[in-house]
Order: structure tokens, then C-alpha cells, then sequence
């Protein structure tokens, strides 16, 4: 398994606009050939801008990278931004 966290900081008053961008694509996120879990946590007792891990678990590396390249990604990430959100991106191999 391979697991990608893109870990955003965003400001309070766009919060929501972040939210509901991730809800609107957690569907269509778990159709993607490959994508085993799409998760959005929100980091608890955070002073300040709200955190928030967008997480996802994939059967493999090769699974993430068809996807990354694909038009549905393109599509997916086509407003990433607006909400003003600062990602930071960590992937991970399942050892067990």
C-alpha cells in the first residue's frame, strides 16, 4: 500500500471553502482505479490557522503516479488554491 498525505494550512475564513471543495470530490476520489481511502482530518487544539491532512491510501506507488497524470487529477486540482491553503505533500510505503 502507498499512502499520500498533503498536510494544509489555511486561513479561518476559508475554511469552509476548503472543506467543501474536498467533499465535492471524495466521491469521485474513491472511483479512481487504484485509491483504496479519501479522507480529509482536521487537526485538533491547533492555536491560529486551522490544519487539516488530506489523506489518501493507494494499492501502490504506480496507482498514485496513473493518477497524478491523468485528466481526472488535472480536474481535481483545477481551483486548488482559491481557498489560499499552503500544502505540504508526504508519501509513504505500507511496510505492514
Amino acid at each position: 500500500m502507498y499512502v499520500v498525505m498533503n498536510r494544509l494550512t489555511v486561513a479561518p475564513d476559508q475554511a469552509g471553502h476548503l472543506e467543501q471543495g474536498f467533499s465535492q470530490s471524495a466521491e469521485r476520489m474513491r472511483a479512481v482505479p487504484g485509491c483504496l481511502n479519501f479522507n480529509l482530518l482536521k487537526e485538533e487544539g491547533v492555536a491560529g490557522d486551522p490544519v487539516y491532512l488530506a489523506l489518501t491510501q493507494w494499492e501502490d506507488k504506480a496507482a498514485f503516479t496513473v493518477w497524478t497524470e491523468s485528466d481526472s487529477f488535472r480536474r481535481a486540482h483545477a481551483n486548488a488554491g482559491q481557498s489560499g491553503a499552503m500544502g505540504e505533500v508526504h508519501a509513504y510505503t505500507a511496510i505492514f
